[in-house]
């Protein structure tokens, strides 16, 4: 029988794969199987066939994989490209990253925020980077600028957030 790779040399590995609706022979020469990287031992086929098994195997498993909150699926969120809640993200993070990049996302989005959100957000950062700035300076026993940023946060928690209005 002749190599069904090169088609030139006598074939000496004789391979035969079962589908699940077909089996498929495929005679390899020597040559071509020492470049597909199969061994020459018997024995190390089969190790080769049960190590491409389990990972077909993994690879399964993690297709059924399943968000314990909302019950989505990671083939479904491959799929429609849609997760069912929040806590997806996390549970699938590696993945969403892989299906982004196919798609040329890389980075972190830092888009526009709603207007009703702007100064929400800027009297929670001033309300973080004043409570950090205080207790670095108790830190560093600096206690007149620590009376200072007490004294700010105390006035920023008096102060209303937003109401929700656009103004």
């Amino acid at each position: 029988m002749i190599c069904d790779i090169c088609r030139e040399r006598d074939a000496n590995v004789f391979l035969e794969m079962q589908g699940p609706s077909s089996k498929k022979k495929i005679n390899i020469c020597m040559e071509c199987a020492t470049k597909l990287g199969i061994p020459d031992n018997p024995s190390s086929v089969a190790e080769l066939f049960k190590k491409l098994e389990k990972i077909e195997k993994e690879q399964l498993e993690s297709e059924n994989k399943m968000c314990p909150v909302c019950g989505m699926h990671l083939s479904t969120i491959k799929k429609n490209k849609v997760v069912g809640c929040p806590e997806c993200y996390s549970i699938f993070k590696e993945h969403i990253k892989e299906i982004l990049k196919n798609y040329g996302v890389k980075e972190v989005y830092t888009g526009s925020m709603p207007k009703r959100l702007k100064s929400f957000k800027s009297v929670l950062n001033d309300r973080i980077i004043l409570q950090t700035k205080l207790e670095e300076s108790l830190k560093t026993e600096d206690y007149e600028k620590a009376a200072i940023y007490r004294d700010y946060l105390k006035a920023l928690e008096k102060t209303a957030v937003v109401g929700g209005d656009d103004e």
